[in-house]
C-alpha cells in the first residue's frame, strides 16, 4: 500500500477523534513546497464550517492526535493545513524493503482480476502505419501494462475492419492495379497497392482471369491479411502485442449486429426516416405534434436507404460481442481525436443495449507532428511509423510519445531523440539505470566480500534520502496512473527518480567521501542497497512503458 493511503487513513481517524462524524475528502496530496514536507492536506479549511472553529486550530488539533503507522511521517500544522514529512528511519527501512523485494515493488491488487479489454489502434488495414498511428498503439499498450501490474485481467485487441466501405475500396484499388488500371476515385494510390496486386498475381493463381465480382472479394481478403501482417510487424518493433485480432466480418457471421438492431428496435431506439434506419439517443424530445425528434448530435444511420448496413451497425454488434458474449467488465478504447464526435453516440448505444455507459471508457489522443526539416519526405507521402523507428529506435519513440497527456499535440523532435545528452529525457533515464548497475560492478570489485545485509541507518545524506523519498512515491504514481488511465504519469515519475539518482551520483564526484563505493565496506553496502532499490524501481517503471533499461550506455 502507498504511504499516502496510510496517511489518509490516519488523517480520517484523527478527524473522527476530534468530533467529525461525516469526514469529507481532505485532499491529501503531494506538498507543492518541499520546505513544508512531502504531503499536505487542507483539513483545517475543509472541517472549519462543520466544527465551527478556526482552520489553524483544527489543523493543530489534528496534528496533535493523529497516529501514523510505523512512524512513517511526522505531522505539522501550518495555518489551516496539516503537513507530513516522511521520517528518516522509515525511508531507510523502505530502501531495505524495496531492495530485497525486487522489481515487484509498486504492484497492487486494486484490479482484483477485473476483466478489461483494451482495444487500441485498430486503424483500417488499408495502408502502412504512419507516425500518428504510433501514439495510439503505445498509449494502449502502456495502459494495458499498467492494468496488468495492478492485477487486472487484460486482453489486448485489434479490431480489423475487413468489410466496411474503406475495405471494399481497398479491394477495388488492388483489383485496378492488378489489371493495369488507375485506382477508382477516392481509392488507394500508394506503391504498396501495386506491390499487393503483384503478390496476389503470384499467390492467387488465375486471379486476374476471374470476373470482377468474384475476384474483388478474394483480393480484398488477401490484401487485408497482408496489411494485418505488416501492421503486426510494425507494432511488434515497438514491443506492442495483441492477444486478439478480431475481424469485423466475424460479428456478422455470429449475427451480433442483427441481434443488436433487433434489440434496439424492440426498445424503441430506432426510427425510419427517408428510407433509412436511424438510431436515436435514449433521451428524445417530442415536438408539438407529439412526434419524436431525434437529436442530431447523437443520431446515426444504422441501415442505409439502400439496405446496406453502416459501420455503426457493426459497432453495435461489437458492443454485444464484448459485453455479452465475452463478458468483459469494462472496455477501454483508444481512438484518434478526430473521432470525438462519435463518443456520445457510442455511450448512448451502450445504454440503449442495456449496459452501464461507464463500462465503456474512451481515450482520445491528439496528433503527432515532426519538426520541419528534420526528416525528408517524398512528395505526397506521409512518414511511416517504421521510418521513425528506423531513425530513432523503439525506446525513443515510446518514451517521447508518452511524455505528453493524450489531449496534447506532440511535436516530435528527431534531433533531441537522437542526442546523447541530459536534454534527451529517454537517454537521461536510461543513463541513470546504467549508472546504478555500473556502481554495483564497481562495489563487487573493491569489496568482493560485502555483507549480505545492509545497515540502512547509515543512509543519512540529503541526496540519499531524496532517492528514498522518490521510491516512496512510486506506489501512488502507479495507483493514480491506473485509476485515471493516464500512463503518461509514469515517464514523469521516471524523470523525477532519474534526477534524484543523478544528484546522488554527482555528490560523490564533488566529494569522494560521498561516493557509493568507499573504503568503508559498511557504508558502501548501505549505499549499494539504495542503488539496488532505485535500480529495481527504475527498471519496473521503464518496463511499464515498454522502454528498455540498459546496463551499459
Amino acid at each position: 500500500m502507498a504511504v499516502r493511503a496510510d496517511l489518509e487513513t490516519a488523517l480520517r481517524a484523527a478527524s473522527k477523534a476530534i468530533g467529525v462524524t461525516d469526514v469529507p475528502d481532505l485532499e491529501l496530496g503531494r506538498a507543492k513546497n518541499p520546505d513544508h514536507g512531502d504531503y499536505a492536506s487542507s483539513a483545517g479549511l475543509k472541517l472549519a464550517r462543520g466544527l465551527r472553529q478556526p482552520p489553524n486550530q483544527i489543523a493543530a488539533r489534528l496534528a496533535e492526535v493523529i497516529e501514523i503507522p510505523d512512524g512513517a511521517a511526522t505531522p505539522q500544522a501550518i495555518g489551516g493545513y496539516v503537513n507530513f514529512r516522511l521520517s528518516e528511519a522509515w525511508l531507510q527501512g523502505l530502501v531495505e524493503r524495496v531492495a530485497t523485494g525486487g522489481p515487484g515493488y509498486g504492484a497492487s491488487d486494486i484490479g482484483r482480476r477485473e476483466r478489461i479489454q483494451v482495444e487500441f489502434l485498430s486503424v483500417n488495414p488499408t495502408g502502412p502505419l504512419h507516425i500518428g498511428h504510433g501514439r495510439g498503439a503505445i498509449l494502449g499498450d502502456s495502459l494495458a501494462r499498467l492494468l496488468e501490474f495492478t492485477n487486472h485481467d487484460i486482453e489486448r485487441e485489434y479490431y480489423v475492419n475487413d468489410q466496411n466501405t474503406q475495405a471494399r475500396m481497398f479491394g477495388e484499388s488492388v483489383y485496378a492495379r492488378l489489371h493495369g488500371d488507375p485506382p477508382p476515385e477516392r481509392g488507394y494510390t500508394g506503391e504498396y497497392v501495386s506491390e499487393l496486386a503483384e503478390m496476389s498475381r503470384r499467390e492467387l493463381t488465375g486471379i486476374e482471369k476471374l470476373p470482377h465480382d468474384e475476384a474483388e472479394p478474394k483480393l480484398r481478403a488477401f490484401a487485408i491479411a497482408a496489411m494485418v501482417d505488416r501492421i503486426r510487424a510494425s507494432v511488434g518493433r515497438l514491443n506492442v502485442r495483441y492477444d486478439e485480432w478480431f475481424p469485423e466480418s466475424q460479428l456478422w457471421a455470429e449475427g451480433l449486429p442483427q441481434l443488436a438492431i433487433e434489440r434496439l428496435r424492440e426498445g424503441g431506439y430506432l426510427k425510419e426516416r427517408e428510407g433509412a434506419l436511424w438510431f436515436g439517443p435514449a433521451l428524445e424530445e417530442e415536438d408539438g405534434l407529439g412526434e419524436q425528434v431525434i437529436a442530431e448530435d447523437e443520431s446515426r444511420v444504422v441501415i442505409r436507404s439502400t439496405g446496406e448496413p453502416t459501420y455503426f451497425a457493426s459497432d453495435l454488434g461489437y458492443l454485444l460481442s464484448r459485453f455479452e458474449r465475452r463478458h468483459f467488465n469494462r472496455v477501454v478504447e483508444v481512438w484518434g481525436a478526430d473521432h470525438h464526435g462519435y463518443v456520445p453516440r457510442m455511450k448512448a448505444a451502450v445504454a440503449a443495449l442495456g449496459y452501464d455507459p461507464e463500462r465503456l471508457v474512451i481515450i482520445l489522443n491528439q496528433l503527432v507532428n515532426l519538426k520541419e526539416g528534420k526528416m525528408s519526405k517524398r512528395a505526397g507521402r506521409f512518414v511511416t511509423l517504421d521510418e521513425l523507428v528506423d531513425r530513432v529506435g523503439s525506446d525513443a519513440v515510446r518514451y517521447f510519445y508518452l511524455l505528453r497527456s493524450p489531449d496534447t499535440t506532440i511535436e516530435f523532435d528527431l534531433e533531441l531523440a537522437l542526442s546523447q545528452s541530459n536534454e534527451n529525457p529517454v537517454y537521461y533515464a536510461q543513463y541513470a539505470h546504467a549508472r546504478l548497475f555500473n556502481v554495483e560492478l564497481t562495489a563487487a570489485e573493491k569489496h568482493p566480500r560485502l555483507r549480505e545485509t545492509a545497515d540502512v541507518s547509515l543512509l543519512t545524506q540529503p541526496w540519499e534520502l531524496d532517492v528514498a523519498r522518490q521510491l516512496a512515491f512510486w506506489p501512488e504514481v502507479v495507483e493514480d496512473a491506473t485509476r485515471l488511465m493516464e500512463p503518461h504519469r509514469v515517464p514523469y515519475y521516471v524523470h523525477d527518480l532519474a534526477t534524484a539518482v543523478h544528484r546522488f551520483y554527482h555528490a560523490g564526484n564533488e566529494d569522494g567521501a560521498h561516493r557509493v563505493v568507499v573504503d568503508d565496506p559498511l557504508l558502501t553496502r548501505a549505499r549499494l542497497e539504495l542503488c539496488r532499490a532505485a535500480r529495481h524501481t527504475l527498471k519496473t517503471a521503464l518496463d511499464l512503458i515498454g522502454v528498455t533499461a540498459p546496463e551499459r550506455m
